[in-house]
């Protein structure tokens, strides 16, 4: 039985419920090491559905080249990715985050803090709320957002706001590699 209706989201979940045989059943181990081999492959085909305000791992892997690079890359070795969700108005002190530019600096006592030891950007997505409602999504022309890690001991959330309102709402999710 799977958790979902919708046929396609059914190819890698699980049974919530599974009948084994007997252990002493001539079938037992090829049911448990099929079961065993479908719990790794849906494991391995999802990523993490959490989006909390703080760096979290998505469980993606993203491939590592040899070393020296030879630009071929390694199978087996692979870097880690990660995910962190900002809320930009609470990050703003609560305020909505107005028209023009706005700069919002992370540090230890930040909810979420300082990201230690970022490699490489991979995603970066995010939308906001404005008067109406009107919900617009980033990057775009109405709202922009960079991570400015020129100096990680002061990271640096630069929003643009040019959608002519303020932002009453809005969530930025930025994923990236580790060494």
């Amino acid at each position: 039985m799977a958790f979902s209706s919708d046929q396609p989201l059914q190819a890698n979940q699980l049974p919530i419920s599974i009948d084994f045989p007997s252990p002493t059943d001539k079938d037992f181990l090829d049911i448990l090491s099929l079961t065993y081999k479908r719990i790794a492959d849906s494991s391995s085909k999802k990523e993490s559905s959490l989006y909390l305000l703080q760096e979290l791992a998505t469980f993606q892997a993203y491939f590592k080249y040899q070393v020296p690079a030879t630009f071929t890359p390694n199978v087996g070795l692979y870097r880690n990715g990660y995910r962190v969700t900002f809320d930009l108005v609470q990050l703003n002190l609560g305020v909505p985050i107005p028209i023009g530019a706005t700069n919002l600096t992370l540090t230890a006592s930040t909810q979420p803090p300082l990201i230690n030891g970022i490699l490489v950007p991979v995603h970066g997505f995010g939308a906001g709320t404005i008067a109406g409602p009107i919900y617009v999504f980033f990057n775009g022309d109405d709202v922009n957002v960079r991570f400015d890690n020129t100096v990680p001991g002061a990271q640096v959330i630069r929003i643009t706001n040019n959608s002519g309102s303020a932002l009453t709402q809005a969530y930025f999710t930025m994923e990236f590699l580790k060494e």
